[in-house]
């Protein structure tokens, strides 16, 4: 295909599929360590439409297995994680809110360390956000998840961010509160009307 051909198929791609490449909604943070007890975080922004309500789910894994390897000798293998069991929870506006309370410095913890409690039909879960000083300065995340009815199938789930992570996730999830609440605004034709 050659350049001419390539940019006119390009320039004639709708509208929407142009915003929606534009529209980046998830950030993720891989803390892979040498002992493989590291842990990954996703946050995915689903804007508010129409009657539903914004909210960002937050996904945890733990780390599955540990690099191997080297990129000198070509056989680097990076680490992995396991999506397979993670936790996911949903973060509302007032949640958002709570936690960046902790991102501003203005609270320790979520209240007072005892967390957001969400209860469920089948799971009862703990979501903490709280400063720490050691071992690394930042912000510790931990969601610890137990099924009813089921003594021994808890699930606990940590990552810290050091202190410019702690800085950007606090700055994203300000930016994204108007998003959950009010969703994404639709271009307006000029003079206010809208086609």
């Amino acid at each position: 295909m050659n350049t001419e051909n390539a940019q006119s198929e390009t320039m004639q791609a709708p509208e929407d599929s142009a915003s929606a490449r534009a529209y980046r909604p998830r950030l993720m943070f891989y803390h892979a360590n040498g002992k493989g007890s590291g842990s990954a975080a996703r946050f995915e922004l689903v804007p508010a439409c129409g009657d539903r309500e914004g909210a960002i789910f937050l996904t945890l894994a733990q780390q599955k297995s540990v690099a191997t390897g080297t990129n000198d000798q070509g056989n680097r293998q990076h680490a992995t994680f396991n999506w397979q069991s993670r936790v996911i929870v949903k973060l509302n506006f007032s949640d958002l809110c709570q936690m960046l309370l902790v991102c501003r410095g203005q609270q320790n913890a979520i209240a007072d360390g005892k967390g957001l409690y969400h209860d469920s039909r089948g799971a009862t879960t703990i979501i903490n956000l709280s400063r720490q000083a050691e071992p690394v300065p930042g912000l510790a995340l931990e969601v610890s998840r137990r099924v009813k009815g089921e003594s021994d199938s808890g699930t606990r789930v940590r990552i810290v961010f050091n202190a410019a992570e702690a800085l950007g996730l606090g700055a994203v999830l300000e930016q994204s509160l108007a998003v959950v609440a009010f969703g994404i605004p639709r271009e307006s034709a000029p003079n206010g009307v809208e086609g």
